[in-house]
C-alpha cells in the first residue's frame, strides 16, 4: 500500500480534553468537545546554513524551535464550554449547588490555580475499518488559550473561538473513541440572547443590538523570552498584560450612544443567555441552562453611524474599552461569567 492511497474523511475525527494538575504534565484527556474545527499542529522551524563551499546550492539545514499552537472552535455551550473559557480566562470556577442546578462563577486570573493548562487527545480522520486508524491520534499538553473569541450574529448558533498555545505535542496511538461522549443539551443561539447597559453592574437594563463579539487577549509569547538553552521546546507560557475588548452592533435611532461617546461615559454591560429547561415543566430561573457575561466598567469607542447605501438601516458598529472596575484590590475585575447547568463541578 503507496502512502496516499485511501481517504480519511475529517469527520471521523474527535476532540477531547483534559485538566492538568501540573503545567504540561499530560493529563487524561477525556471530557468531549463538540468542534466545529481544530487547526491544533506541530511546526519546527529551521535554517538552511549560508556557507561557502564549492557549489551554489545550500549543502546543510539545522532545525531550530518548536511551535505547538492552533484554533479549536466550538458552539457557545452551557456545559462543553465551561472549562475552555475558565482556562482562557486564566482563572478558576466557584461552584454552588442550588436546586436541581448548579452555578459556576469564572474570575479571571494569572494562570495560577487548578485549570492553569489543558491536555488535548485529537484523532484526525481515523475511520473504523482504517487499518491506520490506531496511529492517528495526537496528544498536546501545556495548553493555554492566547486568545478567546465568543460572537452572536442574527441567524447563527453564538460561537466560541480559542487560539491556544502548547508547550509540546505526542503523536501517539492513544484512540479514546469508546469512552467519549458529548452532551445533549443545545448550545446557545441568538435567540436566547440579551444585552443589557447601565451605569452601574447592578442598574443595567436591555438594549437591542444585532451582533456582539468578544475578545480576551492574555498576551502569551512564544519567542525567545519563554525559551530556555538545551531544549527546543517553550519553558513556561506566562500570561503578559490581558487586553478585553467587545464590540457590538446596533440600530441608531437616538442621540443617546452619541453622547455616552463623546462624553466618555463610564458605564456597565451585561451579556446574558437562557437555553432549555434543566427540569421540565418549570419556570423558575434556576431550573435553565444559562449563561451570563457581566464587565462591571465599560467606556464606548464611537457613537455615530456611516451613510452606506440608501437602502440600508442606520446601524452603529461599536467599539467598547473594558476596564478593570476597582484597580489595586482583591475584588478588582474587568470581566465576570456565570454558567448554570447540571455538571455538579469541574
Amino acid at each position: 500500500m503507496a502512502v496516499g492511497d485511501q481517504a480519511n474523511p475529517v469527520v471521523h475525527s474527535y476532540v477531547a480534553l483534559g485538566k492538568e494538575a501540573t503545567f504540561s504534565t499530560y493529563a487524561s484527556a477525556t471530557t468531549a468537545i463538540e468542534a466545529i474545527s481544530c487547526s491544533f499542529k506541530t511546526t519546527v522551524k529551521n535554517m538552511k546554513l549560508d556557507a561557502m563551499f564549492v557549489q551554489r546550492g545550500y549543502a546543510r539545514r539545522v532545525a531550530l524551535e518548536k511551535e505547538v499552537k492552533g484554533t479549536l472552535e466550538q458552539y457557545f455551550h452551557p456545559q462543553e464550554s465551561v472549562l475552555l473559557i475558565t482556562q482562557a480566562m486564566g482563572g478558576q470556577i466557584s461552584s454552588t449547588s442550588q436546586t436541581n442546578s448548579t452555578l459556576h462563577s469564572i474570575s479571571a486570573g494569572n494562570f495560577l490555580n487548578s485549570i492553569a493548562s489543558l491536555s488535548f487527545n485529537v484523532r484526525k480522520g481515523g475511520a473504523a475499518g482504517n487499518p491506520a486508524a490506531a496511529a492517528l491520534t495526537w496528544r498536546y499538553h501545556g495548553g493555554r488559550c492566547n486568545v478567546l473569541k465568543i460572537s452572536a450574529n442574527i441567524g447563527e448558533p453564538v460561537k466560541c473561538s480559542y487560539d491556544f498555545v502548547f508547550r509540546d505535542s505526542t503523536q501517539t496511538a492513544d484512540d479514546i473513541s469508546a469512552i467519549l461522549s458529548i452532551s445533549s443539551v443545545q448550545p446557545f443561539t441568538f435567540v436566547q440572547g440579551s444585552f443589557s447597559y447601565g451605569g452601574s453592574e447592578g442598574a443595567v437594563s436591555i438594549e437591542q443590538i444585532q451582533s456582539f463579539e468578544l475578545t480576551i487577549d492574555n498576551g502569551i509569547k512564544m519567542d525567545k523570552e519563554v525559551r530556555t538553552l538545551g531544549t527546543n521546546t517553550v519553558s513556561v507560557l506566562p500570561g503578559t498584560k490581558r487586553n478585553v475588548q467587545l464590540k457590538t452592533t446596533q440600530r441608531f435611532d437616538t442621540t443617546t450612544v452619541w453622547q455616552r461617546f463623546i462624553q466618555a461615559t463610564e458605564g456597565a454591560i451585561a451579556l446574558a443567555f437562557s437555553g432549555a429547561a434543566i427540569v421540565a415543566n418549570t419556570t423558575a430561573s434556576e431550573y435553565f441552562f444559562t449563561s451570563e457575561i457581566r464587565f462591571p466598567k465599560v467606556v464606548q469607542v464611537g457613537g455615530d453611524s456611516e451613510l452606506k447605501s440608501s437602502g440600508d438601516i442606520l446601524q452603529n458598529e461599536t467599539e467598547w474599552d473594558v476596564l478593570i472596575d476597582n484597580p489595586n484590590t482583591t475584588t478588582g475585575r474587568e470581566i465576570g461569567m456565570t454558567f448554570r447547568n447540571s455538571t455538579a463541578s469541574y
